[in-house]
């Protein structure tokens, strides 16, 4: 049933599915890119936090404060201070953030969440409830079928019916629950939970909370409408523009966190150092270069197949090195690069006793890369940063 309503948003004349498919896309990008470019660890830990507890400051004042266009710097300075004005209710939120639990899927998540709300500011009854992680049925119809129903089916969803589906549980919880204490801020909370479950929250490092920032007002305008509707008519009714307005907010939500993952890693590989040319291929790479994966084909023999999964992790090799590394004669490897040369899958670097394979990338659908590929950082071709984990990110002086 509402996969239906999702398939009638995107017939609607007016509904941008490219934005949706973007969305989807960069939502997905984020554990790939962290794991590709080796970046979990105590920079990604501290910033995660940093935003956590922004994130919980921003949700808890939203419908309190008025906010301006900030920077990042000032923005978290003026969460900060917000900290100090709703210090209870932030440091609650962000425990509920910290420790609850998705065990058993986002709909006996959302139970919990929803017992923690109603229980808010009743510290014994919440301590309670931490030691097991156990409640009874506590959600009411029509929003018990509704999260049953997407819990129970989000495994059969594409990842656009995932976001989509997460503007369905922050819309439903405000037509559904406007008696349940700090309900707005619970909405928000609940589209968090799902996107959790199913690996789209980007990494923690912003929230769509802070996306709604810049829209506040209208925020404000479009959710009030729904206030005043009967919980089951969001089945039926007109929501292209909440749809869109979400979605909007979601893709910039999820553009500020791509930001932050990019610092990240200009970090770790001493951006700052870089020509501007160099600069431009990095972020490049990062936005582009993760996509690369080893060629699906049959046409490989076990032996290639080994070879394509060497070249991939130490970015090149040469007959030389895989004639010791097999055991083999180096025609015999000279033919299996014949081979491959000859399928399109790797291309030659070098002439002579310097001549090596590396990754063809020519017709990828990011062409770009090809011109870059011989670039170098000090003695290492640029073209590692596809590939993510190298010694070649440490500092290396540059040519």
């Amino acid at each position: 049933m509402l996969r239906d309503v999702f398939l009638r948003w995107m017939k609607h004349p007016k509904f941008n599915r490219d934005l949706l498919e973007r969305t989807a896309a960069l939502a997905l990008s984020f554990p790939k890119k962290t794991k590709h470019f080796g970046l979990h660890g105590k920079c990604l830990e501290e910033e995660q936090n940093r935003q956590s507890m922004m994130d919980c400051a921003i949700n808890v004042s939203l419908e309190q404060e008025s906010f301006r266009n900030m920077q990042p710097d000032e923005l978290f300075a003026y969460a900060s201070r917000l900290e100090e004005k709703y210090s209870g209710d932030i440091s609650q939120l962000k425990f509920f953030c910290d420790h609850i639990s998705l065990e058993g899927g986002f709909y006996a998540a959302m139970e919990r969440a929803v017992f923690l709300f109603r229980n808010f500011d009743d510290q014994e009854e919440v301590m309670r409830f931490f030691e097991t992680q156990q409640v009874n049925q506590i959600l009411e119809n029509p929003l018990r079928d509704w999260m049953r129903e997407i819990s129970q089916e989000s495994g059969d969803y594409s990842d656009e019916e995932r976001i989509l589906a997460s503007w369905y549980i922050h819309y439903a919880v405000l037509s559904s629950l406007p008696s349940l204490k700090r309900y707005p801020v619970f909405a928000r909370f609940a589209q968090m939970l799902y996107l959790r479950c199913h690996g789209m929250a980007a990494e923690g490092l912003q929230s769509i909370n802070m996306a709604i920032l810049p829209h506040q007002k209208m925020y404000k305008r479009a959710t009030d409408q729904l206030k005043f509707k009967d919980a089951q008519d969001l089945l039926h009714c007109e929501m292209n523009n909440l749809v869109m307005l979400g979605l909007s907010m979601h893709e910039q939500s999820l553009s500020l966190a791509n930001h932050q993952l990019r610092s990240l890693y200009q970090d770790k590989i001493e951006f700052e150092d870089l020509t501007p040319r160099q600069r431009n291929m990095v972020n490049y790479f990062f936005d582009e270069g993760y996509k690369n994966s080893i060629p699906e084909t049959d046409h490989l023999n076990e032996r290639q197949q080994k070879i394509m999964e060497l070249i991939y992790e130490n970015h090149f090799s040469s007959t030389k090195d895989l004639s010791l590394i097999f055991r083999c004669n180096r025609k015999t490897i000279q033919r299996d690069f014949t081979e491959l040369l000859d399928m399109g899958i790797v291309r030659q670097m070098g002439n002579g006793a310097a001549l090596r394979y590396t990754v063809h990338i020519k017709n990828k659908p990011y062409s770009g890369l090809e011109r870059l590929q011989n670039i170098r950082l000090g003695e290492v071709p640029i073209q590692i940063s596809l590939f993510g984990e190298t010694e070649a990110h440490k500092k290396t002086p540059i040519a």
